[in-house]
């Protein structure tokens, strides 16, 4: 009896034992499964996040790519504004050589000009002067271009040219026997200067040898009064008899 007894602690015993082994093993297997999964869900999170540094780097590859090739485009700008920028100054510089030569050339060509208006006929004085003095104005400024000053110097000459080859009517002024008097001027060309009153009692020419005028009392007026009117075409075209320069023998 004691036997079995023995028998049966013997074995209740082994068996809380064993029992003790089994849940100190499920709990070690529980234990290491919650560790294992801990470690997965480190394991997950540390692959998200290298994907995430991944495609971050890639976005940052990619913009330092585009802003790579926009430097090398920007670089091919400005140097090619640096050539252009070159070219320019090169180009200034033989302008200014340029206008060296062409500044002094443009100066001769207006005093040629008020020489010449000088020794002409006197009609339109006031007009030709105050051209010459607008062109003597223009040539020193800085903001005009001398390709500027050259198209107004030379319509200047086409102007005079021109006056050689046309007649032509108009009012002014002229100091008769110390009085000022308003009358009316033809102009033939560059051949002869002629003026009249409006009432035809004083006319005259202007003498180009003597560099004076010469009164006529009211002798021209018919003549001159015909000119008139040709040049304002209210009467044909017609030979007059007006007194011009004698020819140089």
């Amino acid at each position: 009896m004691r036997m079995k007894l023995i028998t049966i602690l013997l074995f209740f015993t082994s068996s809380m034992f064993a029992q003790e082994i089994v849940d100190q093993t499920i709990n070690s297997q529980v234990e290491a499964s919650n560790v294992s999964i801990e470690i997965q869900n480190k394991i997950d999170e540390l692959d998200i996040e290298s994907k995430k540094i991944y495609f971050d780097y890639k976005d940052t590859l990619n913009e330092f790519n585009s802003l790579k090739n926009y430097d090398d485009q920007l670089s091919q700008i400005i140097n090619a504004q640096i050539l252009e920028i070159a070219s320019i100054d090169d180009q200034l510089d033989s302008l200014d050589s340029i206008n060296i030569d062409i500044l002094p050339l443009l100066k001769r060509m207006v005093d040629s000009l008020n020489k010449f208006i000088s020794l002409d006929i006197p009609f339109l004085i006031d007009e030709r002067e105050s051209r010459l003095n607008d062109l003597d104005k223009l040539i020193i400024r800085a903001d005009v271009t001398t390709a500027e000053k050259f198209r107004n110097i030379f319509e200047a000459y086409q102007l005079e040219a021109n006056f050689g080859k046309t007649i032509e009517s108009y009012q002014g002024f002229l100091n008769i026997e110390g009085n000022e008097r308003a009358v009316d001027y033809f102009r033939l060309g560059r051949l002869g200067l002629y003026y009249r009153t409006p009432n035809g009692r004083e006319t005259g020419f202007w003498n180009t040898n003597t560099k004076k005028w010469v009164h006529k009392g009211s002798s021209l007026d018919d003549e001159i009064k015909y000119a008139l009117d040709i040049a304002n075409r209210q009467a044909p075209p017609n030979f007059i008899k007006l007194p011009v320069k004698p020819l140089e023998k």
